[in-house]
C-alpha cells in the first residue's frame, strides 16, 4: 500500500512529442485554464472540467502527473490528451492551431499515486492509447471490514498507551 503522498510511474510517448506539442502542453499547464478552454474542448460537456496536470519531459518521450490537480482527473485528462491532441485521428487534426502537431503518438504506461485528499491511491494505465483508471484498495489486514465478526459496538480499537478512550456509561 502506498502510504506516502506522491506519484510514481510515467506514460511513454512514441514517437516523442515535438517542440510544438510539448510547448502547447506546458503553456496549458502553466496557464491554469481548464481542458474545456482548449480549442477542441470548448462547448464539449464530455471534456473534463479540470486543469492539465500531465507534464511532458524535456525530450517529449514521457508524461508524468505533477499532482497539481485532483487525482480523480488523471484518467479523464489523459484520455482527453489522446483523443484530442496526440493520437492518430485526434480531434485537433486539421485545425490551424495544431498545424505543427503530428497526431501519430501511441501512449503506454502507468502512474500510481495519492494526493492529500485521497483516502486510497489511484492507478492510471494506458496501453496503445486505451486509458483506464481506478482506486487501489488496501490489503485486507490494513482496513476495517464491516463484515468482521468483532465489529460489535463494544469492540474498541487498540489505542496507544498515551491515549485515553472516553466512552459513555452504559445505563
Amino acid at each position: 500500500m502506498l502510504d506516502a503522498l506522491g506519484f510514481t510511474g510515467s506514460v511513454r510517448v512514441a514517437p516523442p512529442l515535438n517542440p510544438a506539442e510539448t510547448g502547447f502542453l506546458r503553456a496549458l499547464t502553466d496557464s491554469g485554464r481548464t481542458l474545456r478552454s482548449t480549442p477542441t474542448g470548448r462547448g464539449d460537456d464530455a471534456v473534463p472540467f479540470a486543469r492539465l496536470a500531465w507534464v511532458a519531459c524535456l525530450r517529449g518521450c514521457c508524461l508524468e502527473w505533477d499532482g497539481s490537480e485532483a487525482t480523480r482527473w488523471m484518467a479523464p485528462s489523459l484520455e482527453f490528451l489522446v483523443e484530442h491532441l496526440l493520437a492518430p485521428g485526434a480531434l485537433g487534426k486539421g485545425r490551424p492551431r495544431f498545424e505543427d502537431f503530428t497526431f501519430d503518438h501511441v501512449l503506454d504506461g502507468a502512474v500510481v499515486g495519492r494526493s492529500y485528499d485521497d483516502a486510497e491511491p489511484w492507478l492510471v494505465e494506458v496501453t496503445g492509447n486505451r486509458t483506464s483508471g481506478r482506486t487501489l484498495r488496501a490489503p485486507c489486514g490494513e482496513e476495517a471490514d464491516e463484515d468482521d465478526a468483532d465489529a460489535s459496538p463494544s469492540a474498541m480499537p487498540t489505542l496507544a498507551a498515551n491515549v485515553i478512550a472516553f466512552r459513555p456509561r452504559r445505563a
